[in-house]
């Protein structure tokens, strides 16, 4: 059964489409079967990955279809169902609906057998769709900026995701992105976040050009740029988070082909992402439980799951 991952804030302009695009892409790219569901009626996702579609989730909303059939391939192993400004006449259209609130969690409900993890990729306010979509949820991911207003704002969002769901337990994940550390207040506003929120703080992802760049040409960071500072950063995310939800590719893994270590611009035997991470290397520095290791990117990672510890050795200059 599918993981179904709501990835939402409900400030603009923090990263979540980036965080969406990148992370899903090197989920596909470890060989998960990733399937992406845009609510947001700006349609930002299909831009993102560089592709049309002719048909969006306005027609499984209004019209009924299944979702199966509005889907097109983005890339191998990572499906879409787009977006467009159409979803405003949705959004009021499943107001008046008397099951309003579970629609989007009827039409996934079919396609759970088919995926290892959907995500919804939400917008920026608390829409009947943004709703729908914590519902439908197991696992809520929350991408943030190191700002004051973005770090005040969380909290108001947590406990929103508290009166929805019963519980905030479903809270896997909160992504500092665009993380500056040459900044005093980034670095003592992602120590606050640390001291509050604790192990689910993830990796900061640092602000790069490269991860813009990536959006507007339609490319995700791994193909854009394998080695720049956000193809790193969002990549560690991907090994955290599939440790943290025991994915296990199959040995037969199109991850490990040749066609996707072209389009991701990889050499044969230096992998994007890896599952290396299971091996042991030393004790943490910081507080003694054991290292783990990771290549990605063209690095060597060590890194601690329980103190956030990390080490990383360039094999390529970085960019």
């Amino acid at each position: 059964m599918a993981r179904i991952v709501a990835v939402i804030n409900l400030k603009g302009g923090i990263g979540k489409t980036t965080t969406v695009v990148n992370l899903s892409a090197g989920l596909a790219l470890k060989g998960a079967r990733v399937l992406l569901i845009d609510i947001d009626a700006q349609g930002n996702l299909a831009m993102a990955l560089g592709v049309r579609s002719p048909r969006t989730l306005y027609e499984a909303i209004v019209d009924h279809k299944p979702l199966a059939d509005l889907r097109i391939t983005a890339r191998p192993n990572l499906d879409l169902v787009a977006a467009d400004e159409s979803l405003l006449l949705a959004q009021q259209a499943m107001a008046g609906r008397a099951d309003w609130v579970r629609v989007l969690e009827q039409l996934v409900r079919p396609l759970r057998q088919e995926y290892d993890f959907i995500f919804f990729d939400c917008g920026g306010s608390l829409t009947v769709l943004n709703q729908n979509a914590l519902i439908a949820a197991t696992e809520i991911i929350v991408p943030t900026t190191v700002e004051p207003f973005s770090v005040a704002g969380l909290e108001k969002l947590i406990t929103q995701i508290g009166r929805i769901k019963g519980s905030t337990g479903v809270v896997r994940a909160i992504i500092p992105t665009m993380v500056d550390p040459r900044m005093k207040q980034s670095i003592q506003l992602l120590a606050h976040l640390n001291r509050i929120y604790g192990r689910l703080v993830m990796p900061p992802v640092r602000i790069n050009v490269r991860l813009s760049e990536a959006s507007a040409v339609g490319k995700t960071i791994y193909e854009h740029d394998p080695r720049s500072r956000g193809a790193l950063d969002y990549a560690q995310i991907v090994e955290l988070l599939s440790k943290e939800w025991n994915f296990q590719p199959a040995s037969s893994s199109p991850a490990r082909s040749p066609q996707i270590r072209a389009i991701a611009g990889v050499p044969r035997g230096e992998p994007l992402v890896t599952g290396d991470g299971e091996e042991q290397m030393s004790a943490c520095p910081n507080c003694g439980h054991a290292l783990q290791r990771a290549t990605v990117a063209g690095y060597r990672i060590t890194y601690c799951l329980n103190c956030r510890y990390r080490r990383q050795e360039l094999i390529r200059n970085e960019r």
